[in-house]
């Protein structure tokens, strides 16, 4: 009897052989297909697996198997390159598979719940698409063949041109069509906004982005307002034209509302839009209607990767350098490395935007693997904002507001323009002291201090989500002599209310955003603003918004990225520098960048305000070259987190002694060691780091850790995972 080796959402690195349901004969096993979701019992519940594969038997005895619950699907609704891609990147992050195919569903479907559609239309296979003429003998079969290839149609439609139910179901029993569903609205064209004139540039990148067939990487380097948006736009319309559906990445919920403006402004209807931010039942329903090919364009952030397309033909991702594309905890992938992935394996093109391109993508350009498309000019003939460093020494601060800038926000402000604070620390307060005693406010569950959040009158940590209310008294010394120890957006709001009195004043951040309308919201207002505002937020302002009325940008405090520990924080410290100087002056007035800083002599600084991206990004690729760090190398993180700090440390010290004789010569283990933030939301870290050569069989010695932490015995409380190019290192 045929068994069904299923996947399970459960972090178990196998997959579990059942037999089939009672109710399914061996021609409906036969059909079945990897991807097909099926109920099963899993210790006392019922779990919905996904089909990896079938095998004639198991290693297991059958009177010991288990008996699947039923077939959910018919047919199965993963797409043979996405469930690949799905395979290809449980190995290489080694993660449990059955967590990562459960990501490709939508969380109702992940539940069981059926696809309440019918099928009322017919499209081809990818057999189907490639049967060569003459494949058939039915004359009738061969016309709907031809009939398809231009795209699929609703039974109703097939009916109407004279092809009856037999010849559909000929093809369907010949693997060559598949029933799937369509609105017969689908096709209809929709009004559009009118495509602006390219520049040269921007022409060139359309054509040469447009032109190719099959998989390629392309690097589309723009500087702040140089319009790559408008690339993508044209080239995702020549991609339509060809009958093929694109998806776009963007890295956060806060860019989706703007953009999905634009896009569906060019493009109607057929845009469809993918986050957690929507209920369950619409991201079932825009992953339906993109499945089916009622979409022709997916705007989504991380996880919308892992859509099934009916016909996917571009990837695009846009701000391809953002950190926000690397999932933190669980499945720890990164989806610009997946989507180029996901591109060779569905042979389409795919587009890599940004005007301060990671340094992974530069080295990939360099060494030939990935083309660049350079757009250096701004649109509309825009210019570059100038710079002005303020060196804040000495200087008196009004809740880290220099005189210079204040007088520059004035200056900016009786011109009727506007003005935009960069301060990427939300709250009152970095933290709450007792001025008689020196008792600081610190979290019970965290090695790490409760920032004030005065609007609420709360203490709030920031790693673990912790609240209290604030102390009326010291709990050392019973003083009320309180002190707020720097400062956040919450308390440089304060001191503009009193600054700029009758000035408006839009604040963002998560404590006062708290989703992608409410942004969208206050965008709006923004905008519509005749007469000059002040706008004070966090990096969700640095990210692609377009304020074309914004003249000054003043970024308040930079000082704290200039002594990280992580050997990323130069790189990222030079991107948001660029992307938030790059909201300035993006209209027909010229802007100004403002740094505050405690070291105006600072390389950095001087690297971004003088030189092109590129060269500062260039020294810094010299450096990690001379160090054989990312992208010259790579780094796998293993952390254990426990209640007892001495239980993690033994755990990885004993998955050290294991791995150190099958370590090859040139690879290094640095640890265990405590974590910088050693101590979050109860739990203590221990981090064992392995650096590495780039090697095309690194997978091997990666799944050697993950064998010999998985057999290494520890307490139950005790969690480990694994890191594949980590970017968190706290």
């Amino acid at each position: 009897m045929p068994i069904l080796r299923i996947a399970v959402a459960k972090p178990l690195r196998t997959t579990f052989d059942y037999l089939p349901p009672l109710d399914c004969d061996d021609a409906s096993i036969a059909k079945l297909q990897p991807g097909t979701r099926i109920e099963v019992p899993f210790g006392r519940a019922q779990l919905v697996g996904i089909l990896v594969n079938r095998a004639p038997e198991s290693e297991v005895n059958q009177t010991k198997l288990k008996r699947a619950t039923r077939i959910i699907d018919p047919i199965s609704l993963l797409p043979k390159p996405l469930f690949e891609l799905c395979l290809w990147a449980s190995q290489y992050y080694a993660h449990p598979i059955g967590e990562v195919l459960t990501l490709a569903f939508p969380p109702l479907l992940r539940k069981g719940v059926e696809t309440n559609a019918p099928h009322n239309a017919i499209k081809l296979t990818p057999e189907g698409r490639l049967a060569p003429q003459g494949i058939l003998r039915s004359p009738k079969q061969a016309a709907l063949i031809e009939r398809l290839q231009r795209h699929e149609a609703t039974r109703s439609a097939l009916k109407a041109e004279g092809f009856s139910s037999s010849i559909i179901k000929a093809l369907i029993d010949k693997g060559l069509a598949i029933p799937c569903r369509i609105e017969d609205s689908e096709f209809s064209p929709s009004e559009s906004d009118p495509q602006p004139r390219l520049n040269s540039q921007q022409q060139f990148a359309v054509a040469q982005l447009s032109q190719h067939a099959g998989f390629k990487a392309s690097l589309l380097y723009g500087i702040t307002g140089s319009g790559k948006t408008e690339v993508y736009l044209q080239t995702i319309a020549n991609t339509i034209a060809s009958g093929a559906q694109a998806m776009v990445l963007v890295p956060e919920i806060a860019l989706t509302p703007q953009t999905a403006a634009r896009f569906q402004g060019r493009f109607g209807a057929c845009v469809g839009v993918l986050h957690s931010g929507l209920t369950e039942t619409q991201r079932a329903r825009e992953w339906e209607r993109a499945r089916t090919g009622k979409l022709q364009v997916l705007l989504g952030t991380r996880s919308a990767l892992f859509t099934p397309f009916q016909n996917l033909g571009l990837i695009v991702v846009d701000e391809e350098h953002d950190s926000a594309y690397k999932q933190q905890d669980g499945f720890r992938y990164h989806a610009r490395d997946l989507a180029v992935k996901r591109a060779q394996i569905e042979q389409c093109p795919i587009i890599l935007g940004s005007a301060t391109p990671s340094l992974e993508t530069i080295s990939n350009v360099n060494i030939g693997r990935f083309e660049q498309y350079t757009l250096n000019t701004r649109a509309k003939a825009a210019s570059l904002p100038s710079w002005q460093i303020i060196d804040v020494r000495q200087q008196s601060l009004e809740a880290g507001l220099s005189q210079t800038l204040i007088d520059a926000c004035h200056h900016t402000l009786g011109k009727g323009e506007q003005a935009l604070l960069f301060l990427n620390r939300r709250g009152f307060a970095h933290t709450l002291l007792c001025h008689d005693c020196g008792w600081v406010a610190e979290c019970d569950n965290c090695d790490s201090r409760m920032v004030i959040h005065k609007r609420h009158n709360r203490l709030r940590c920031h790693h673990c989500q912790a609240q209290k209310p604030l102390p009326k008294t010291c709990p050392s010394c019973h003083s009320n002599h309180w002190q707020g120890v720097g400062y956040g957006t919450e308390r440089a709001e304060l001191a503009l209310q009193s600054l700029f009195p009758h000035t408006p004043i839009h604040r963002i951040d998560s404590d006062t955003v708290g989703s992608a309308s409410q942004l969208d919201h206050v965008l709006d207002a923004i905008n519509a603003n005749q007469t000059g505002c002040l706008i004070l937020g966090t990096q969700m302002l640095a990210k692609g918004h377009d304020l074309a009325k914004v003249t000054l940008v003043g970024i308040v405090d930079t000082d704290a990225l200039l002594f990280s520990s992580d050997f990323r924080a130069e790189e990222r410290l030079g991107q948001l520098l660029t992307q938030v100087s790059g909201r300035s002056g993006r209209g027909d007035r010229p802007g100004t960048v403002m740094l505050q800083t405690h070291h105006p002599d600072a390389e950095i600084f001087h690297q971004v305000i003088h030189q092109d991206y590129r060269e500062t990004a260039s020294s810094l690729l010299h450096a990690r070259h001379q160090t054989g760090l990312p992208p010259f190398g790579q780094i796998v993180m293993v952390h254990a987190d426990s209640k007892d700090p001495s239980e993690a440390e033994r755990f990885l010290n004993s998955a050290r002694h294991t791995l150190t004789s099958s370590l090859p010569q040139n690879h290094v283990l640095i640890g265990p060691l405590p974590a910088p933030l050693s101590k979050r939301a109860g739990k203590f870290r221990y981090q064992l780091t392995w650096l590495a050569p780039h090697e095309k069989n690194l997978h091997r010695f990666v799944h050697s850790i993950a064998d010999t932490l998985t057999r290494l015995p520890h307490k139950s409380e005790l969690s480990w995972a694994i890191d594949i190019d980590p970017h968190d290192f706290l």
